[in-house]
């Protein structure tokens, strides 16, 4: 009886350490994200930005920001062919394509994307390519670089995937609107939080590695 006791108690304690991690790690992704929108609106220029902060989390935190506009529109992913699919990361590109082509702008998100297709690139690199608010007719997806430090103010409006991970996994998505106001400098439109492997930042080497074996793809281009 001692010695189930004792178990129950370190399992209580284990328990209790994992919970107070979680909580630890949604302070301090919530505190990145308020920075990564500042940040944002404070510079300019275009792409994909990768930068990391430290201060709120032990181990510090990675951030990456993606504009959503420029990304492939979710009608025209639904009529990508198996190699661009393939290129991609998808391992059965007629079941993605045809889970793309079920969704309606209007009420997809990353997470019905990412549930496209089981491939692990694709889970780990689809929403950096495909989006529900993407206006594009051909995939792109360059290289990330860090944020500039010139003015910014034209970002208002726009609408930005903002992705912060801890160095144990940990990581808080979110999809925003950057409004630029004092009170509310922007607008969450969906999030997910919880453990992920991979912060996404290599995902236009990913993608150009998969298109190199799938073959040059066809239909619509994959532009690194």
């Amino acid at each position: 009886m001692a010695a189930a006791l004792v178990m129950r108690g370190v399992a209580i304690l284990k328990l209790a350490r994992a919970d107070y991690r979680r909580s630890q790690a949604e302070y301090a992704l919530s505190g990145a994200h308020v920075l990564a929108v500042a940040r944002l609106l404070d510079s300019s220029g275009s792409g994909r930005l990768a930068w990391s902060v430290g201060g709120l989390d032990p181990q510090g935190v990675a951030l990456l920001a993606e504009p959503e506009a420029p990304k492939l529109a979710l009608a025209a992913a639904g009529g990508l062919d198996d190699k661009t699919l393939a290129a991609l990361g998808a391992v059965d590109p007629g079941e993605a394509r045809l889970r793309l082509a079920g969704m309606e702008a209007a009420s997809a998100t990353p997470d019905g994307i990412v549930a496209a297709d089981r491939g692990g690139a694709w889970r780990a690199c689809a929403a950096s390519a495909i989006s529900p608010w993407g206006r594009s007719q051909v995939v792109r997806l360059g290289a990330t670089r860090e944020p500039d430090q010139e003015p910014g103010g034209a970002r208002t409006g726009q609408i930005w995937r903002v992705r912060a991970s801890t160095q144990d996994g940990w990581t808080d998505e979110r999809i925003v609107r950057l409004i630029g106001r004092a009170q509310s400098p922007s607008a969450m439109i969906w999030r997910r939080f919880g453990r992920s492997a991979g912060k996404g930042v290599t995902c236009d080497k990913t993608i150009e590695a998969q298109a190199d074996g799938a073959g040059a793809p066809g239909g619509t281009p994959v532009t690194p």
